[in-house]
């Protein structure tokens, strides 16, 4: 969990992953189910909007947002953003900013 939080802005392969935790990727998937309830993959999601969230906070635009977190492109960004939240970026900043 640790090795995916330092590394939220980029993408870190299952393969990565593994290696650094020293098992095989579908034990490691499995024990980081079990542990966490999620894939390791929806948890860097997961920091990545927590991300974008402190910075849309901060009063950064939703482009320096997406690029900071590590999203793609700001369609990625507002897809996982108010799939997450239920608000797209733009309402939560201005909710924010209110």
């Amino acid at each position: 969990c640790d090795y995916l939080a330092d590394r939220a802005e980029r993408n870190v392969s299952l393969d990565e992953l593994a290696a650094a935790a020293g098992i095989g990727k579908f034990r490691l998937i499995r024990l980081f189910r079990q542990r966490t309830g999620l894939p390791p993959h929806a948890l860097q999601l997961a920091h990545r909007i927590r991300s974008a969230r402190r910075l849309l906070e901060a009063g950064h635009t939703i482009a320096e947002a997406t690029a900071a977190a590590g999203f793609a492109d700001q369609s990625h960004l507002h897809r996982h953003f108010h799939r997450s939240l239920g608000v797209t970026p733009a309402e939560y900043q201005r909710r924010f900013s209110a």
